[in-house]
């Protein structure tokens, strides 16, 4: 009996050994697969995390050039751009000028005719892929320095909001109040601006910033003005965009280009930039309305016949599309909610999407203002002339590339 009870002593020992190192070696391979994974983490690129795909799907775009017209939104749309670039190492499309003067966020102005010397050349064979900067719609110039296969979009705005932001924007006030101290009243500057818009407006000029601006960014000029050749631009632009967005429609127009684009959803999350801090509800009438469709009649029709597209392409879409839209929003609040305080959050998979995560770096991008991107990009595409970038973007309160 003492010799049975003996022998499974022995046993006992010998299992509760085994048991030991077996729990050892468990331990030292999760403490290596620990520091594996932590590892894995920190080795990430240091831009933002892409977003895994659920399922199967198509091959992003990545040549696009966005048209970025005046006072339309078009500054968050930049900034989607600008991250989708960082995001994929692409090459962007950059002024060939001095970093933070008046013109470092225009590729070209009114009445120039553009050349490559207006791009800051790249290495050779390379080419670009995103143009996203201010610039007058040039198709016969950009279709030979983009890529054959770049997709091209832009957005507008309802008329006599988008002039009334940009008359707030560009604080037109003492201008308009020098030109004529008699007849304007700041303390209702639309109206009194519309009574007589030609006096403020140089003589035989039919596109301002106050006229027809967003005409003039997508190419317009003064002979496009012949009703014929009128109708053959807009054709033209029908042709050459493969989107036009509209600012009323902004969440519906990004989850289009997502589509068009076939891009992620993250890529096209957004918080609002340039939006004008000071901006007042000034008074304004029906009058005030009337009178400018007739002072910028190409704005009006530029914006109807694009809406009216918009709309159509709105219509035919299927229930999904909205559900998807609906859900949009959600993570879109979400985003605005942690990035308020700098707060990393998963979005789990869903039927349109893998999971991601949404990073306290991606909700310093999304906050960027224009002027912080470029210099962003002037610093990571190490452009001799803008050795000090670095420094700037640090006192801009952006971190290093």
């Amino acid at each position: 009996m003492l010799q049975t009870v003996t022998i499974r002593r022995f046993i006992f020992a010998i299992l509760l050994c085994l048991l030991v190192l077996l729990s050892s070696s468990i331990v030292k391979n999760n403490k290596k697969l620990i520091q594996t994974t932590h590892l894995h983490i920190h080795l990430k690129p240091k831009f933002l995390e892409s977003a895994s795909p659920a399922v199967p799907r198509c091959q992003p775009i990545k040549n696009v050039v966005f048209i970025k017209t005046h006072k339309t939104g078009s500054s968050t749309i930049a900034n989607i751009m600008f991250r989708f670039g960082l995001r994929h190492n692409l090459n962007f499309a950059l002024p060939n000028t001095k970093l933070y003067t008046i013109d470092f966020n225009y590729m070209s102005k009114p009445g120039e005719v553009m050349t490559l010397d207006f791009f800051y050349p790249l290495p050779d064979n390379q080419e670009y892929n995103i143009l996203a900067h201010h610039s007058i719609y040039n198709r016969t110039f950009y279709h030979q320095v983009m890529p054959k296969n770049t997709t091209y979009i832009s957005i507008l705005r309802e008329p006599f909001a988008q002039m009334v932001s940009t008359y707030e924007y560009y604080r037109f006030e003492n201008k308009f109040v020098s030109m004529s101290p008699e007849r304007f009243n700041a303390s209702n500057p639309i109206s009194s601006f519309m009574e007589n818009p030609y006096i403020y407006t140089q003589s035989g000029t039919n596109f301002t910033y106050m006229r027809n601006k967003q005409a003039q960014d997508l190419g317009f000029m003064q002979e496009h003005l012949e009703p014929s050749k009128f109708k053959e631009y807009i054709d033209i632009l029908d042709k050459d965009f493969d989107l036009i967005m509209i600012l009323e429609y902004f969440d519906e127009s990004l989850l289009i280009l997502k589509h068009q684009l076939c891009w992620e959803l993250k890529d096209i999350l957004y918080i609002p930039v340039n939006q004008n801090i000071r901006k007042r509800k000034w008074p304004s009438t029906d009058e005030d309305r009337a009178n400018h469709k007739k002072f910028s009649p190409i704005d009006y029709t530029l914006y109807n016949h694009f809406l009216s597209k918009f709309t159509n392409l709105l219509s035919i879409q299927k229930a999904e599309f909205f559900q998807e839209l609906k859900y949009f929003r959600t993570i879109l609040k979400e985003v605005r909610f942690n990035c308020m305080f700098g707060r990393t959050f998963t979005v789990q998979a869903t039927k349109w999407h893998g999971v991601f995560n949404f990073t306290n770096q991606d909700c310093e991008l999304s906050n960027m203002r224009f002027r912080q991107a470029v210099g962003l990009l002037y610093s990571r595409s190490n452009i001799p002339n803008y050795k000090n970038a670095h420094k700037l973007i640090e006192r801009e309160g952006i971190y290093n590339i």
